[in-house]
């Protein structure tokens, strides 16, 4: 269809030139475009540039203008040559387009088939690890198989939910109590309020030997909720004495350790489901 035809006549007055033989005649050069359909090589080079959009407007204009073999180039002779330059530009565009987007959609599900299969992999691993703990600690005797009978009936009792549900009470009560508090109390009212601080923390020095006792020292400390119980036990003593010791030589306020029994209301969530969900570290 071009073959040959993009030769044009270049020199200082070629308006008047019509054919190759006039323009040399006249002193002229005849010469090719950079991008012709001469060859199969030179076709095909002409064919990627407008593909890629860049540069295809004046290999178009060429076409266009192109008039035959050895004849000098007219404005627009060819208009109707337009429909297959757009033509190829929408066929390749989309042939290009679809091609890519085939290529993305084609590894975007090889992806998605691999990653499911490492996920369920991963989900069998787990479950048949779960399935051999569960195996090995049902062959496992209890620790507390071997258990004396007052310390096993101590132990089923702490282990117990409603000891729990009564440990999570008294903890409410204590948080109630602390509330009654406010300035300017009558004596009666403080030391009500002194008396109930000494039986709840009473009550949770007796929770912790109960299950120092039923689960043992080791047993008891290895868990970060009962480290925290024990901290709060602990805190609960050490504001009593500071209490009591009304001296002047006191390095810090002992009200201010009175605040550390807020901290109380950290073991709802030890008594409660929320053990089991969450993490013991803290």
């Amino acid at each position: 269809l071009f073959k040959g035809t993009f030769y044009h006549c270049v020199g200082t007055e070629i308006r008047h030139i019509k054919n190759k033989t006039h323009c040399l005649s006249d002193g002229n050069h005849w010469i090719n475009r950079k991008y012709n359909f001469d060859d199969l090589g030179q076709a095909l080079m002409a064919l990627f540039v407008l593909a890629s959009k860049d540069g295809w407007v004046e290999i178009m204009y060429h076409g266009l203008d192109a008039v035959g073999v050895d004849i000098q180039p007219r404005t627009n002779y060819n208009e109707w040559l337009i429909l297959y330059f757009v033509s190829f530009l929408l066929i390749v565009g989309f042939f290009v387009l679809n091609m890519f987007v085939g290529v993305v959609v084609e590894n975007f599900h090889k992806c998605r088939e691999e990653q499911a299969a490492e996920e369920l992999r991963r989900k069998m691993e787990k479950r048949q690890r779960k399935l051999e703990k569960a195996r090995q600690k049902a062959q496992e005797t209890p620790y507390y198989e071997l258990y004396s009978r007052p310390r096993r009936v101590i132990h089923d009792l702490i282990m117990n939910k409603y000891f729990d549900l009564l440990i999570a009470a008294i903890i409410g009560l204590n948080v109630i109590s602390m509330a009654l508090e406010y300035y300017n109390m009558p004596k009666v009212m403080i030391d009500l309020i002194t008396f109930t601080n000494y039986v709840f923390t009473g009550v949770f020095i007796l929770e912790a030997l109960l299950k120092i006792f039923a689960q043992g020292v080791v047993r008891y400390f290895r868990d970060r909720w009962n480290q925290l119980d024990m901290l709060i036990v602990i805190l609960s003593i050490v504001g009593i004495v500071l209490e009591e010791m009304e001296s002047n030589f006191l390095p810090i306020n002992p009200t201010i350790i009175r605040i550390m029994r807020v901290l109380r209301i950290a073991r709802g969530i030890v008594t409660s489901s929320l053990k089991i969900l969450c993490p013991t570290g803290l």
